[in-house]
């Protein structure tokens, strides 16, 4: 495998990574927080993570790849498997130690200040940013004025 093939290997990878995510963050955008946050991080850790095929470490591959190419011809006896699962553990734990870090800071600083207070909905008599009578109406100056000016060009 030259260079080439290789750039383009891990080019159309990334690319399959990426759809794989845009599809889990979207379906778990409606999950609470606390389960959605760590289901990205470990879609990301499983999906990113690269191993070191060869024992130079000059190409990588996926490490969960590396992990199922491992468990499927492994040895009797053999560490393979245990060395790529290692790799995703750790990375695993780290991301979550992190992710654990910010949920902390959140709940320990963010949500403590003053200004995160929720704020008090709109006053009764207006819905959202305006009254619908006051939005239709200005809708209609809109229609109008449209109507007069493509009258003017013809």
């Amino acid at each position: 495998m030259n260079t080439t093939d290789y750039a383009l290997a891990w080019s159309l990878y990334l690319l399959a990574c990426a759809v794989v995510l845009f599809a889990v963050w979207g379906l778990s955008s409606r999950f609470w927080s606390w389960l959605k946050d760590p289901l990205r991080a470990a879609t990301a850790v499983l999906l990113l993570t690269p191993g070191s095929v060869d024992a130079d470490g000059n190409f990588l591959a996926p490490a969960i790849f590396i992990v199922a190419f491992e468990l499927l011809t492994a040895e009797e006896g053999g560490i393979g498997p245990l060395l790529g699962v290692r790799l995703l553990l750790f990375v695993l734990i780290a991301v979550l130690a992190a992710w654990l870090l910010r949920a902390l800071w959140y709940w320990l600083v963010a949500s403590r200040r003053p200004d995160a207070a929720p704020r008090s909905p709109a006053p009764p008599g207006r819905r959202g940013a305006e009254a619908p009578e006051a939005r239709a109406t200005q809708l209609r100056a809109v229609d109008v004025r449209d109507r007069s000016t493509r009258r003017g060009r013809s």
